[in-house]
């Protein structure tokens, strides 16, 4: 049975103006498609290039549209939303120009290494460019990278061959990778605005927390990261979004967007099956609260688990009965690497804040010029959402005015959290509140527990859990709404409200944008 939500129309000052449509994303997902091979061959990979003047000018057009749009009267939410999107593409472009990447230069780039190797992502991809798009017939375990699931490695491949084929040197092919990676990092963007929408935010709330998806410093350095990081966190935020579509109508069609999502998830990266958790706790809540329903909802949740656990797991059960593979392996550096930090205790690793974490901007790392490596997973998640594992001397001072804003933003995305899990809501029913929240909260419990089971300073990284900065804009944006809508008499208080939280997110999205620039400057 379909579950229908009431239209949201408070009788307060949210904006109820036109939203985006389903032709309006589909039209923009095909664009960014063109934008993205135009780019291709537009902009030779194989050397270090400048784009700060393509995205200043392209930024200002942007601006004059929008002033443009604002006098004409035209500047609604959907325009809005598309504009803002817009320059979030064009921040990802302008890093992934000036972020060089060929087969012996590899600039800020996650287990690459060199093309031409026999290790790392750029090794696995090249294994599929050589040999017919055929599986390793080895045990992946013995090659750094390769116990990762293939998809993002045979798409990559794929795309470098066809570029070849059409006369692109084997160099620029390389290159050109990164706009795969653009591509995806900007679908995020629209994923996240389809989540914001299915969630009845509209209005500035909505434009706020689709500004922190489109200049949040993450998807920028993830844009130019030929890896399989990306592509996991696309499907992942697919997957949110088919779960909110199925439990508002839960037809079959719906639940198997669902399993293609969580299953091509485990196919780039098998932490995607992460996701999985919450969703199947949406469907015991279903099944147990829709009694007439029970067999056609057991019978769809069949076709799930027929789709989903061969889709996702094929790769694990050819390597654990092949080459006697763990499903849950993980390769892991030594511990005689310098980046071992195990021998701290967890009161230390957790609590021990006597080094002055923030007087380092960047995550404190030896290879980086710090007298150590940083230990403290929180302080990490602080850095490495901003910045990466990297260290950007040159632009130090304007770094530190976007780690202070990225502090006072996660305090603001914690109490928005709060707000979010105790009022009631018109928009947001409390299935999708405990599906959402538990989602956040499972990220950051498998993060802890990684960072310990894996006492490196390179596994404390935020890539590992991306999601939570679309969550935390989500609460952001829907505990501004629902203030608004409880407080909406109250015009003083809701005003000021509304000025607080939009200044620090405008600060912190144009922090982000100002280092971003200056990095390629």
């Amino acid at each position: 049975m379909s579950k229908i939500k009431p239209s949201l129309k408070p009788d307060n000052a949210i904006d109820t103006r036109p939203d985006i449509s389903s032709a309006a994303i589909k039209a923009a997902l095909a664009a960014l498609g063109l934008l993205c091979i135009l780019s291709t061959v537009v902009f030779d990979k194989t050397r270090e290039m400048s784009g700060t003047v393509f995205s200043v000018m392209s930024l200002t057009a942007l601006l004059l549209l929008a002033g443009f749009l604002l006098y004409e009267k035209k500047l609604n939410t959907q325009n809005a939303a598309l504009l803002i999107m817009a320059a979030g593409f064009v921040i990802r472009l302008d890093y992934v120009i000036y972020t060089p990447l060929s087969e012996t230069v590899r600039v800020r780039q996650h287990d690459l290494f060199a093309f031409g190797g026999t290790k790392g992502h750029s090794a696995y991809i090249e294994h599929f460019y050589n040999n017919g798009f055929s599986l390793p017939n080895f045990d992946p375990t013995t090659r750094v990278q390769f116990y990762h699931p293939p998809l993002h490695h045979l798409l990559a491949a794929m795309w470098m061959r066809i570029l070849t084929t059409f006369g692109m040197s084997y160099s620029r092919a390389v290159g050109s990778l990164q706009f795969l990676t653009l591509f995806y990092s900007s679908c995020c963007m629209l994923v996240s605005e389809r989540i914001f929408t299915k969630l009845r935010i509209n209005g500035l709330p909505k434009l706020l927390a689709i500004s922190i998806v489109a200049f949040h410093p993450t998807f920028i350095i993830l844009a130019g990261s030929v890896n399989n990081d990306i592509l996991s966190i696309l499907f992942i935020l697919l997957s949110v979004y088919s779960t909110l579509v199925w439990y508002e109508d839960p037809t079959v069609k719906n639940i198997l967007y669902i399993a293609l999502s969580i299953g091509l998830g485990m196919s780039t990266k098998l932490s995607a099956a992460l996701v999985a958790i919450p969703i199947a706790l949406v469907f015991l809540i279903k099944l147990i609260s829709d009694k007439k329903n029970v067999i056609e909802n057991i019978r769809q949740f069949c076709i799930f688990g027929t789709v989903c656990l061969p889709l996702g797991l094929w790769f694990s059960i050819r390597n654990n009965i092949r080459f006697k593979v763990p499903f849950t392996y993980v390769q892991r550096l030594s511990e005689e690497s310098d980046q071992y930090i195990g021998d701290k205790t967890v009161f230390e690793r957790l609590f021990d804040f006597s080094y002055h974490p923030f007087e380092n901007v960047f995550l404190n790392r030896i290879a980086t010029g710090a007298d150590f490596y940083e230990y403290n997973p929180f302080v990490a998640i602080v850095k490495t959402s901003l910045f990466g594992e990297y260290c950007f001397k040159d632009i130090a001072p304007y770094c530190r005015i976007l780690l202070i804003m990225n502090i006072i933003m996660i305090v603001l995305s914690l109490a928005a959290t709060l707000m979010f899990v105790v009022k009631k809501s018109k928009q947001v029913d409390k299935t999708e509140k405990i599906f959402l929240v538990f989602f956040q909260i499972l990220m950051f419990v498998y993060y802890i527990k990684f960072c310990f089971d894996f006492p490196h300073n390179c596994s404390m990284d935020y890539r590992y859990i991306v999601p939570t900065c679309i969550l935390g804009a989500l609460f952001i944006g829907a505990s501004l709404q629902q203030f608004e809508i409880d407080n909406g008499k109250k015009k003083a208080l809701t005003q000021t409200i509304r000025i607080v939280v939009t200044s620090c997110v405008a600060i912190f999205c144009l922090s982000s944008i100002f280092v971003y620039i200056a990095l390629g400057a």
